[in-house]
């Protein structure tokens, strides 16, 4: 029986090293700028070609690449482009009603966000007034948008991490955003990742944050008029020190759920578990630990994205784990985490995507290595 046992296990580690040996080879590898932070997908000149967006820590720039098609991707004329200092995260929307996407970035370090308006053939500016000013402390760590007061005009949000609370800078008709901004009380330490969408279903975007010092993510329902209140039960409970959160639906019931990082070993004082917490939405803006929370990851994940990575129609997570130097892949089901699996990536993986990039009907993973200066692609089989 033990022969049996051990000629199995035999068996089945051929088998991942197979699999792992697969996806290495199936990485290709692009030279970025230095310290690249969050990466983006998004089709930036409207040749139905997904493109891709890499803001880069260390050099205050953003990289822009055009997909030619087939995952082939070139840097476009003038990339990279001036982010800001430090852009640490980036936010891809139609700020300035032409049709074509510009970028917004907070700037780590500082007390702004740049916001640049793309012209539609991948080139970009800064818009007029940019970087705003963002009345903060001590600065900015994340960014989304959304028109939270419904006036046509897309709005900003950022974290003030040292007070325990976000702004929201209001889009304006000018396509600027006006400096004088809306605070909201949320949970101790929001940090790194605050993400929008529709939680409950009313037409209306509300705004979560990972609160790091809390243990536990906030939820505020927007009410279309530019005004939050708390979920009920919000804040949610998710592990040791949240770090970062995408919105998806993962267990394929229609409502929008949670994905964060549990990350205490990649700060200087928390203490804890490092792992990815689940949270499944209930469509009123409510949530519940999915069962097996917090899974384990690699060490120090920084940054989640959703997609459906074996094309089984049910959306999974991967997971970038900083100091690891590697990747975490969970396989989903409708009710539970089926498997998961790593993948050794560069030196300090941080940003991560999940998007189908080459067209051939399956999702790739997209990662940055900070250390590396690099982009990995990992393409879908």
């Amino acid at each position: 029986m033990k022969k049996i046992a051990v000629a199995v296990l035999v068996v089945i580690a051929s088998i991942v090293v197979f699999a792992y040996a697969a996806r290495k080879e199936n990485t290709v590898t692009i030279k970025v700028g230095k310290t690249p932070t969050s990466v983006e997908v998004a089709d930036l000149n409207n040749d139905k070609i997904p493109d891709i967006v890499v803001a880069n820590g260390g050099d205050s720039s953003v990289t822009i690449l055009l997909g030619k098609g087939r995952g082939s991707f070139y840097e476009t004329k003038g990339s990279p482009f001036y982010a800001g200092c430090a852009p640490n995260d980036v936010a891809i929307a139609d700020f300035n009603k032409d049709g074509k996407p510009d970028l917004a970035f907070a700037n780590h370090t500082q007390k702004y966000l740049t916001v640049l308006t793309g012209d539609g053939t991948g080139k970009f500016e800064p818009v007029k007034g940019s970087p705003f000013h963002a009345d903060v402390f001590p600065h900015t760590h994340g960014v989304a948008t959304g028109d939270f007061n419904k006036d046509g005009n897309l709005d900003l949000v950022t974290d003030s991490w040292g007070n325990d609370r976000i702004e929201i800078l209001f889009g304006n008709n000018q396509h600027g955003f006006n400096t004088t901004g809306k605070f909201i009380n949320v949970g101790k330490h929001p940090y790194q990742r605050i993400r929008t969408a529709d939680l409950d279903k009313d037409g209306n975007m509300d705004i979560v944050t990972t609160n790091l010092d809390g243990n536990n993510a906030t939820v505020l329902l927007g009410d279309g008029k530019g005004d939050f209140h708390e979920a009920a039960g919000s804040p949610f409970a998710c592990g040791d020190s949240p770090f970062g959160v995408a919105i998806g639906d993962i267990n394929g019931d229609g409502n929008p759920d949670l994905a964060i990082v549990n990350s205490p070993s990649i700060t200087s004082a928390n203490t804890g578990r490092d792992g990815l917490t689940i949270l499944i939405g209930d469509g009123k803006g409510s949530f519940a630990m999915m069962p097996g929370s917090p899974f384990t990851t690699g060490k120090s994940p920084s940054r989640v994205a959703i997609g459906d990575i074996n094309g089984d129609g049910v959306n999974d997570v991967a997971v970038a784990n900083y100091n690891g130097n590697s990747i975490t892949v969970f396989l989903m089901s409708k009710r539970a985490m089926l498997s998961n699996y790593t993948i050794r990536v560069g030196k300090n993986p941080d940003g991560i995507a999940i998007a189908d990039i080459d067209g051939d009907g399956k999702k790739d993973i997209l990662v940055t290595n900070s250390l590396d200066n690099t982009l990995d692609i990992i393409k879908g089989q």
